[in-house]
């Protein structure tokens, strides 16, 4: 797989070490992030969100180019600092157990992508 966003995100290719590859990798991302970092994240790729998803539905997720999967990654990831900036105001849910306890069931879709 590249490591390399195509062309027309290259400016988000600093932030191309947030795009992990499964469910319980961005949740432990989030989790050890700090909010600024996190905010930093969500502020940076909200703008471009839209476009990221244009970009992503040209193909059927298992027919996703290798080339294409960090820029999936960071949309998920996006998504993951986007309850914590917006509702969460925190890395880790409020008042909850802690995540670290928490067994994420099924990456099956992630899987697929890996293979």
């Amino acid at each position: 797989m590249s490591d390399r966003l195509p062309e027309e995100f290259a400016d988000l290719e600093h932030l191309s070490v947030w795009a992990e590859p499964t469910e319980s990798a961005r949740m432990a991302r989030r989790i050890k992030a700090t909010m600024a970092e996190l905010t930093d994240y969500y502020s940076t790729l909200l703008p471009r969100m839209e476009t990221i998803a244009e970009y992503l539905d040209q193909w059927d997720l298992d027919e996703l180019p290798d080339s294409a999967k960090p820029l999936l990654y960071m949309a998920l990831m996006f998504m993951e600092a986007a309850v914590s900036v917006e509702l969460f105001k925190d890395p880790d849910v409020p008042e909850s157990s802690p995540a670290e306890k928490l067994t994420v069931l099924s990456e099956h879709a992630e899987r697929a992508l890996l293979a």
